[in-house]
């Protein structure tokens, strides 16, 4: 090979590298050619304001490409903008002359007022036009923006969408829809419900009374006091979740997912790790090359996963099924009818005494269970090319035939709940 060639095919390989990163968000990075270059310019600052009088519309709309926008409502039954004018030239009389071109408009229509700007009339720009509006708090808002930061605050129903924008929204006394990439978004005290899209950020949510819906890929999401439905539609998102009452609809792929005093939740995961710690209701997962670790569950438990390693710690439920391979098992202090399915791993149990039944089904799985104290239980182990170690003192019958051993004990205890452990080409261990 060349060294032309080779040089090519280094640069290759490094941009594919590069454009990788920037997808995933890994590289943050937007280009912006709607601006020609500031360099060798002074900085010249601007600004207009307008008054208003009701009767005001139901919508404020407001178009903003480049440039924050404030709103805020207020108990005042006037409305206020104040446009701010970030210009970039190198004298301050041509700085003035276009600060004089550039100006607010307000377009008024039965039911919607558009605050804008005459932006697109430039072709040379090299400035940026930042809003500060005051309300009544009973409007409803909309927003369209491209980069800047839109900030909105004690409004009624608020949608808002900023291309590669910063936004907050809190203290929305109505419905909130947002839409955005590449800059993170908060959201606190929301009383109806949410919509939020983004990618490539960080999500903040907290204080929503309504139903939260997230679409969302590479980034975190962060939600805190919710107590309604949570729905996220996630691809490589990370999550965390504190103080989620009401029933959650999780996914995501490849990125850690922390739940803490949840209620009723599923998630559908792969590659991914999940924790979750204090739980009232089911719980319900699917995941595959991860690990999941549960504890402080009250509620039923279903687990389905391969290469999936599980552990839980303090359970109580109606039912526990677990389904997993090629990774370990542990459950310690649980309760409740347990279903375990497991392959080429170990599966260690040391369970509450019991009150529903236990069986584990194995292949190529060691098992270790821990006695439940206290109690004689039916019990019966079989193993296929394999070996039982019963460490117990009472005495048990053994049976072999085709190379599957048979274990049995305290088959005279018919009114309490049994246990049945199977596998193959491994060990089933039996300790007090």
């Amino acid at each position: 090979m060349k060294a032309k060639e080779i040089i090519l095919l280094i640069l290759i390989i490094v941009v594919g590298i590069l454009f990788h990163q920037i997808y995933t968000g890994e590289i943050d990075v937007y280009f912006d050619f709607d601006d020609d270059a500031i360099l060798f310019s002074n900085e010249f600052d601007f600004e207009d304001y307008q008054e208003f009088e009701p009767p005001f519309p139901s919508l404020i709309q407001v178009v903003n490409s480049h440039g924050n926008i404030d709103i805020l409502g207020t108990d005042e039954e006037k409305m206020t903008v104040t446009l701010r004018k970030k210009i970039w030239r190198r004298k301050d009389d041509v700085a003035k002359e276009i600060a004089d071109q550039l100006k607010m408009e307000v377009e008024r229509e039965a039911n919607r007022w558009v605050i804008s700007t005459n932006r697109h009339e430039f072709k040379k720009k090299n400035f940026r036009t930042n809003f500060v509006i005051s309300i009544p708090s009973g409007t409803d808002v909309e927003v369209i923006s491209s980069y800047g930061t839109v900030d909105v605050a004690y409004v009624r129903n608020a949608d808002i969408t900023n291309r590669h924008g910063e936004i907050i929204a809190e203290d929305i006394s109505g419905e909130l829809r947002l839409d955005n990439s590449y800059r993170d978004v908060e959201v606190d005290n929301v009383e109806s419900d949410l919509y939020l899209e983004s990618h490539n950020s960080h999500v903040y949510v907290g204080a929503v009374k309504g139903k939260v819906h997230i679409v969302h890929r590479y980034g975190k999401v962060q939600l805190d006091n919710i107590s309604n439905d949570v729905t996220i539609e996630g691809s490589h998102s990370e999550i965390y979740g504190e103080k989620l009452t009401g029933p959650l609809d999780l996914e995501s792929s490849y990125r850690k997912i922390t739940l803490l005093n949840i209620g009723p939740t599923k998630i559908r995961g792969h590659n991914c790790t999940i924790e979750v710690e204090g739980a009232d209701g089911y719980l319900d997962i699917q995941n595959s090359y991860g690990k999941v670790w549960v504890v402080d569950l009250q509620g039923d438990l279903m687990i389905d996963g391969k290469n999936l390693a599980v552990k839980g710690e303090t359970i109580v439920g109606e039912k526990i099924n677990i389904k997993s391979s090629y990774r370990d098992i542990e459950l310690s202090e649980f309760s409740g009818r347990t279903t375990i399915t497991h392959s080429h791993g170990k599966v260690i149990l040391v369970p509450y005494p019991l009150t529903h039944p236990l069986e584990v089904k194995g292949n190529y799985a060691t098992i270790e269970l821990s006695w439940p104290l206290g109690k004689k239980y039916p019990f019966e182990a079989q193993v296929k090319n394999g070996k039982i170690e019963w460490g117990l003192a009472e005495e048990i019958s053994i049976h072999e035939e085709d190379h599957t051993r048979t274990l049995k004990a305290f088959l005279q205890e018919t009114e309490v709940p049994s246990i049945f452990l199977y596998t193959s080409y491994r060990t089933i261990w039996v300790t007090e």
